[in-house]
């Protein structure tokens, strides 16, 4: 979701072009990795499976691609380009509450143990 913060800020640095959407395009895919570890592993810290992260990736990247080779227009979005923005937002309000405000499971779970260092024990008492 880094990239989809890189790209609204190209986009208002340079405003609205091809270039800019090639540019963040390029910023979305160079990061693609790195995003998708980060949020893989956020997701085990709360039990759930890294897979999940692939939810919030590929539609954004998809959606990227279909702007970037111009499929879809930018400056005039059709009602389906638009759906798909709707969509990709709804995904990264669920990915920020998800990954960035809930906590992690306390102690271990079946991915390892707990990042914070904490134990069942101790958490009680935080």
């Amino acid at each position: 979701m880094i990239s989809l913060a890189a790209t609204y800020a190209i986009i208002a640095l340079v405003g609205l072009s091809q270039a800019a959407i090639a540019f963040s395009a390029a910023v979305a895919f160079a990061l693609a990795y790195p995003s998708y570890a980060v949020m893989a592993k956020r997701f085990q810290d709360r039990g759930k499976p890294g897979s999940l992260a692939l939810i919030g990736l590929v539609p954004v990247y998809g959606v990227n691609l279909l702007y970037t080779f111009g499929v879809f227009d930018s400056l005039a979005p059709s009602p389906l380009a638009q759906g798909c923005d709707i969509v990709i937002s709804l995904i990264f309000l669920w990915f920020l509450v998800e990954l960035g405000f809930l906590k992690g499971m306390q102690g271990p779970n079946s991915y390892g143990p707990d990042p914070s260092g904490r134990k069942e024990a101790d958490a009680g008492l935080a």
